[in-house]
């Protein structure tokens, strides 16, 4: 990778031997995760709809199942058995030879011969499996899985006449090679069926490779799924013949792993990533779809952490098919007098604000959520208009100046809009409703509280909503210190020639960059640029480079840090780009190549709670990443994750009012709404420049049957009607097209 500009770090630091085992320490102990996990069973949608179909048409398959099969498994340690298992790549089943090797009071295990043979798995990991099945989970020791989560959703079914789940740890065939998604476990409701390729037995399926079950990561991974695939199994048990809404069946998912005490997901996904679709599901995203894991993890957790665990067996039973009518129906038997419209304003508020002292439903108890992430502005001076997306909010967070003033409008006059000021100072908190065509003003801004962030929420399950909004008041000139990091350095990054990191920043709208510093290890020289964040890690971080200029900085440090790392750290260089007249309107990115050996020059990081990435990604090449792919990953330890100390400085001007145009960062086309529909549905896509802009509809041949858009547009958001009532019941594809980009989806009519 080429960057405009070098920086010469140079340092009086004498290279010692500890540095190099460091170094050597960072590379063995904390590996960059090449692969993340995701749950199989929302892959498995044919199989749901199929097995809703037959236990349709076949009422009294469950209980003349029993009546045939009246005696249990009764597997013991070394029964041989093969068992159907979908394969997620062919969308085809095989049988799976394999053999218990462990079972207790609520399960047997039985593990796939050839990954026993190849030594995948030992006796020990079956055991550890066993116990925290049976015993023991990390939020209760005298409860395992099974325990937990009967008791927070119900009942399992029992179509064998067992009450013993069998679980098979397999090499489940997803189609990984070596580094992205791969299946980490799922739960196939055919097995509950007297359909062709039924094992006729409550069985999920957890992986063993890449899932490695003799590491403690890897088991930790194996449980978390253990719980979330048997909430599966259960929420079946009271939706046989009906589908429930894939986000509200995996949100108690998510939620079975919190409850049994396993690590939340990435729940800043979510907190980027606000102004979406509540309900939606990307399954056909192996990296969005993370996003929407983020966020039903995280509204399943408010439910729980305000409203109490039992409130989740009245939502797994209701027959309700909606997700609002569903929510709605499990506050009123849970005895609730709320509403999911409340519920959404309030847990929309609790994760900006996530502070309970005025107000319980305004924060969590559990710790270390990110909060909800937005343009932030500096400068008061602001006017922009924005959409927000059907059950989404978009955050507008004032951090700068003094004298508020914020007039919003509403031009479709819309009652399902609506916007909160949180208003955030070192005494006090507040929440304000802001009404709409009305002057707002916080003559407190910048003295009584130093953050006011705007909610603008649309409660609209069907449609998205204009808004626009003028704010003005008294700018200051400041420049603000922008970092991840908020501890000592911990270790250094050693890397071969060419691996590059970067840390990535959010836009701060009105502002340019004046700086940057890094923390060093030792003496060298390292080459650096400030590029546009493109928003995603794969396939790169890294966009159009946003600073021209050739120019060497040379920076001199007297300092020689020595193990132990001295507080604070000493051995920061600073490199100086205001001339550069870089905006900060979009986010960025700040990147770093290695030098020419892996000692020169290192980079300091800090350990931070969590296992997802968290604004620090790194470059590793082919040669020190193999056998697996070159490409962008990020240092963690199953524990930790590591943060690189890099921060940005961004300076704000008085007297300058900023037009934010609300341009998206990145090209996309989103799935259609509702899909599958009948016969109308909503195709939304963003723009991120002006471009000639077609959007065709075809047939499962290849068949155009429609032309949606064919025009110049961009920079923006956009949406459109399919009014399909012409067109028969089937699969059809609608392709976006611009000059730089394309992109396809799929949607299904059904009438």
């Amino acid at each position: 990778m080429k960057s405009s500009i070098l920086i010469a770090l140079l340092t009086s630091i004498v290279m010692q031997s500890f540095s190099q085992s460091v170094h050597k320490a960072r590379l063995t102990d904390k590996t960059p995760p090449k692969s993340y996990h995701v749950d199989g069973t929302p892959l498995l949608g044919e199989q749901y709809r199929q097995a809703a179909e037959y236990m349709r048409s076949h009422p009294d398959y469950a209980r003349k199942a029993k009546l045939e099969k009246t005696a249990s498994w009764n597997f013991q340690m070394g029964s041989t058995h093969s068992w159907w298992v979908y394969n997620v790549a062919t969308h085809l089943y095989y049988l799976d030879p394999s053999t218990c090797r462990g079972g207790g009071t609520h399960c047997y295990i039985f593990v796939e011969d050839s990954l026993w043979t190849n030594g995948r798995i030992d006796q020990a990991a079956v055991d550890s499996i066993e116990n925290d099945f049976d015993d023991r989970t990390p939020a209760n020791s005298s409860k395992g899985i099974y325990d937990m989560d009967v008791g927070a959703f119900g009942n399992p079914p029992d179509v064998d006449s067992d009450p013993k789940i069998i679980m098979l740890i397999c090499n489940i065939q997803d189609g990984y090679t070596g580094s992205g998604g791969y299946v980490a476990g799922f739960f196939d409701p055919r097995q509950e069926t007297g359909q062709s390729y039924s094992n006729q037995a409550e069985i999920y399926y957890v992986d063993a490779n890449p899932t490695d079950l003799k590491t403690p990561d890897g088991l930790q991974i194996a449980m978390s799924t253990a719980a979330h695939e048997f909430q599966h199994m259960i929420n079946w048990n009271y939706h046989q013949t009906t589908t429930e809404p894939t986000f509200i069946n995996e949100g108690c998912s998510m939620l079975a792993e919190l409850y049994c005490g396993y690590p939340a997901d990435d729940l800043s996904l979510y907190a980027n990533e606000t102004n979406h679709y509540l309900f939606d599901w990307r399954t056909y995203d192996n990296t969005l779809v993370l996003n929407d894991y983020s966020r039903a993890q995280r509204f399943n957790l408010y439910l729980w952490d305000r409203y109490g665990i039992g409130l989740f067996k009245y939502i797994v039973a209701s027959t309700q098919l909606d997700p609002v009518a569903i929510l709605n129906d499990a506050f009123s038997k849970d005895g609730l007098s709320i509403t999911f419209n409340g519920i959404f304003t309030n847990w929309l508020i609790a994760n900006e604000l996530n502070d309970t002292t005025s107000n319980r439903l305004y924060g969590y108890a559990y710790p270390n959520l990110p909060t909800s992430a937005g343009p932030t502005f500096y400068n008061p001076n602001v006017s922009a208009s924005d959409t927000v997306q059907l059950l989404g909010a978009r955050y507008l967070i004032f951090k700068g100046g003094s004298n508020l003033n914020v007039t919003f409008s509403n031009p479709s006059s819309s009652s399902n809009l609506s916007v909160q000021a949180i208003e955030i100072g070192n005494e006090s908190k507040i929440v304000v409703n802001v009404p709409f065509g009305a002057p707002f003003s916080e003559r407190g801004f910048g003295s009584t509280y130093n953050v006011v962030a705007f909610a603008v929420i649309n409660d609209d399950s069907n449609n998205p909503i204009v808004y626009s909004y003028q704010a003005n008041g008294t700018a200051i000139n400041t420049t603000v210190e922008l970092k991840w990091d908020n501890t000592e350095p911990t270790a250094y990054v050693g890397l071969a020639p060419n691996d590059t990191l970067c840390v990535t920043f959010d836009a701060y709208p009105g502002g340019t960059l004046d700086s940057i510093r890094v923390a060093l290890r030792r003496a060298g020289f390292i080459v650096g640029g400030v590029y546009e964040f493109t928003g995603t890690q794969r396939p790169s971080p890294l966009g159009r480079i946003l600073a021209r200029d050739t120019a060497t900085t040379t920076i001199n440090v007297s300092l020689t840090p020595q193990h132990k790392y001295p507080v604070p750290w000493p051995n920061w260089a600073t490199v100086e780009l205001g001339a550069n007249n870089i905006s900060t309107d979009q986010p960025f990115a700040v990147a770093f190549v290695a030098g020419p050996v892996d000692t020169v020059p290192g980079i300091m990081l800090t350990d931070f709670p969590g296992q997802n990435a968290y604004h620090s990604y790194t470059y590793l090449n082919a040669s020190e990443a193999s056998p697996d792919p070159a490409g962008w990953f990020y240092f963690g330890d199953g524990t930790n994750i590591s943060l690189y100390l890099i921060r940005a400085y961004v300076h704000f001007t008085t007297g300058i009012t900023q037009e934010v145009a609300p341009v998206p960062i990145q090209f996309s086309l989103e799935q259609n709404f509702p899909n599958p529909f009948n016969p109308m549905t909503v195709i939304s896509y963003q723009l991120a420049a002006v471009s000639q802009v077609t959007l065709r509809v075809y047939d499962i041949l290849g068949r155009e049957v429609a032309v949606l858009v064919n025009k110049r547009e961009g920079p923006g958001h956009f949406s459109i009607d399919f009014d399909a009532s012409a067109l028969p019941s089937g699969v059809y594809f609608y392709r976006l097209t611009t000059a730089e980009n394309t992109a396809v989806k799929k949607m299904v009519l059904i009438k």
